[in-house]
């Protein structure tokens, strides 16, 4: 039974570690900026190997969900790709998490997308 504990303790460790081995092209600091239909957000965003935060800077008086730091959960990491949810659900009761995806070219280019709406990223601290 223990070796059977230690086991899946085990992959599970390697997992995290090879996720946060491939988040390596976006870890660091980054500005986002991205447009809806009724307006343009703005957003800082900190990537570490293992989550990071995101904290949209554009607020509103009539949505509480913006203008608070959140953390970012890694869901899928590859050297191309990350995968992430804002977890505005963790901090403030009744907001939405949102997912990030960025994607980096083979320049070391990186795009990205919140949702629906296509951001424009700006590196800021490596």
């Amino acid at each position: 039974m223990i070796r059977k504990i230690l086991l899946v303790l085990c992959l599970a460790l390697g997992a995290r570690l090879a996720m946060a081995d491939a988040a390596k092209p976006f870890i660091g600091s980054w500005s986002a900026e991205w447009q809806t239909e009724k307006q343009g957000y703005e957003a800082t965003m900190v990537i570490t190997a293992t989550g990071g935060t995101w904290q949209t800077t554009t607020r509103r008086r009539s949505n509480p969900c913006l203008g608070r730091e959140v953390p970012l959960q890694h869901d899928v990491a590859t050297d191309t790709t990350l995968e992430m949810t804002a977890k505005f659900s963790d901090v403030i009761p009744d907001c939405k998490d949102a997912h990030v995806k960025l994607q980096a070219d083979a320049n070391g280019q990186v795009t990205g997308r919140r949702g629906n709406a296509e951001l424009t990223l700006k590196r800021e601290k490596p």
